[in-house]
């Protein structure tokens, strides 16, 4: 009997819609693997954590730290040592506690297939995906 493929790890996109988002994740998009959920607010990312299974959190770089912080406090609360991943401004300035946290940090610009990557290495998946790699 064939196992059941597992459902794939939900990660959520703490971004504002427009193009800036739509260049920054579009190595995201086409990936099978990886339930994406995006949100604009750090109020509905409270709510899809609180609704989903949250593995990972991405913020993007316009995500204040008092708002990163709060959404951060809320994946502690129901999924502890969920990672996330913090997409800064080159110079943008990081809290020492983020550290502690265990909030990453991963400085603009990125090269194409970074982030995707990147988010390989912080699930632990394979990488072994659809385009070969």
């Amino acid at each position: 009997m064939p196992r059941p493929h597992p459902e794939p790890p939900a990660v959520l996109l703490l971004a504002r819609p427009g193009p800036a988002s739509e260049d920054l994740f579009a190595d995201l998009d086409g990936r099978d693997d990886l339930c994406l959920l995006r949100v604009a607010t750090p109020a509905a990312a409270a709510r899809a954590i609180e609704e989903m299974p949250v593995a990972l959190l991405v913020a993007c770089p316009e995500t204040t730290v008092a708002s990163l912080d709060a959404v951060v406090a809320s994946l502690e609360r129901r999924r502890p040592g969920a990672p996330v991943l913090a997409l800064r401004a080159r110079q943008a300035p990081e809290p020492a506690a983020w550290r502690a946290r265990g909030v990453a940090v991963l400085r603009l610009p990125l090269l194409p297939g970074v982030l995707s990557r990147s988010i390989d290495v912080v699930l632990g998946m394979s990488g072994a995906r659809k385009e070969g790699r």
